[in-house]
This record gives C-alpha cells, structure tokens and sequence, in this order.
C-alpha cells in the first residue's frame, strides 16, 4: 500500500506559526486514515513568510490550518 507523503515544515517561522497544531491534528485522524500517511518533518520548505506550510504529493500549501489539512488529506487519499 502506497502511502501519502506529507512533509510539515517545522522550521522557526512555522513551528511559531502553528505547525505544532498541523501535527496535533493528524493524530486525531482514525487510526485507518492514520495508517494511509507518512508524515515527515522538514526544515524549510523556502515560504517562511506564508507559515505554517505543508507540502503534499509536491504541493506546498501555505498559511495551512489543522481543518485545511484535514481537507487536503482527504481529497488525496
């Protein structure tokens, strides 16, 4: 099973921003969604101003909420 790569910067200006949050919330997905992503840390992501930012199947999405991240999990799965 392939799973879906998602990369949470955790650099400075993220990690103030809220990236903390982002991976709070992956861990409230079910354990069966849970299990469909690998997730990843990454230093920077060169959006530093646009934080927190994710970067998913090559996408970087910036100013990234917990309910966005949600959102863009589920439409790539």
């Amino acid at each position: 099973m392939e799973q879906l790569v998602v990369e949470i910067c955790a650099g400075t200006s993220c990690y103030l921003l809220g990236s903390q949050d982002l991976i709070d919330a992956l861990e409230t997905l079910p354990p069966d969604k849970r299990s469909k992503i690998d997730l990843r840390g990454i230093t920077c992501l060169k959006a530093c101003g646009h934080g927190p930012n994710v970067r998913i199947k090559g996408v970087v999405l910036s100013n990234m909420t917990p309910d966005r991240l949600l959102q863009a999990i589920e439409d790539n799965l």
